[in-house]
């Protein structure tokens, strides 16, 4: 008995041709560096992964302090947060686990009002991002002028063409956790990522994240801009913008801080931030570190 071919469309056929190939030539991204490539400090994550068979941790300490003025009331969060980047199957596709531990103190003069110290997981989180455009695998969007220095290091407008990258990944609750006891067993989140080297020394990233997809209680929507500087080649200082909409207000928190590569595969860091509301007032002052273990 005749069998019928599996795919019968020439369309079906072309289809599948093209994606196959899309997720090879994605495959093929160089995105390898010979120093570590952190996303710390600040909050906003680049596109670019860490490369196939690198092991990264990005690990700090911070101080937030919360003060509502309505109430008379004060938080003082520990935070401890922990970052872990795989590249496992291709140099474009990472794996990435983040976590958040907080010890907080809380008083209020109000009766009734908040007080006493609380603590566990404030965020609990895996995903994997992918890049979906490089800009310098095609030479001719970074053409070398051989007769110019100041050409080849200054802004070009060709430089806005950003490196793009896609995250989806998950918030994982848990009951053991006074912060993520009501929330759902698993949430989605996702974030469009865009990264421009508009000099060799200057980056600008913009993320855009959608979180706790599906949650009224919870959703929230952030748009983070970040532009750092490379001072020397072991120096750089960064300022970022974050405006978030959640469910109950809206914030905006400006950082600042700088990074120093002690190592090839070792970054240290600080930072601090402040928001731009007075319901809650916030300040944030932050230390950390990014490691790497380099099987490339």
């Amino acid at each position: 008995m005749h069998k019928k071919p599996i795919i019968q469309s020439p369309l079906i056929l072309k289809m599948s041709l093209f994606i196959l190939g899309f997720l090879f030539s994605i495959c093929g991204f160089s995105q390898y560096t010979d120093i570590i490539n952190s996303n710390k400090p600040g909050n906003s994550t680049g596109a670019y992964s860490v490369g196939k068979r690198v092991y990264q941790i990005e690990s700090g300490f911070s101080v937030d302090r919360l003060r509502g003025e309505a109430l008379q009331s004060e938080s003082l969060f520990n935070n401890g947060n922990l970052a872990v980047r795989v590249g496992l199957f291709s140099e474009a596709l990472e794996l990435i686990y983040e976590g958040s531990y907080t010890m907080e103190f809380s008083t209020s003069p109000i009766p009734g009002g908040k007080i006493g110290i609380d603590q566990g997981f404030t965020s609990n989180r895996i995903g994997a991002k992918i890049m979906l455009f490089d800009p310098f695998k095609n030479p001719d969007n970074r053409p070398i002028n051989v007769y110019s220095w100041k050409k080849n290091n200054g802004f070009r407008w060709r430089n806005i063409l950003p490196a793009i990258a896609l995250y989806a990944g998950a918030n994982i609750g848990l009951k053991s956790s006074p912060y993520l006891i009501n929330n759902p067993s698993i949430a989605p989140r996702v974030m469009l990522v865009t990264q421009s080297h508009l000099t060799p020394k200057m980056v600008l990233i913009l993320n855009g994240i959608y979180d706790f997809i599906g949650s009224e209680a919870l959703a929230e929507k952030t748009v983070i801009a970040s532009l750092s500087y490379a001072i020397k080649r072991k120096w750089s200082v960064f300022v970022e913008g974050q405006y978030s909409i959640l469910p109950n207000y809206n914030e905006q928190i400006i950082r600042t801080g700088g990074a120093f590569l002690y190592r090839k595969n070792l970054q240290l860091d600080l930072y601090t931030g402040i928001n731009f509301q007075n319901e809650p007032s916030r300040e944030i002052i932050g230390l950390g570190f990014s490691y790497r273990l380099d099987k490339h």
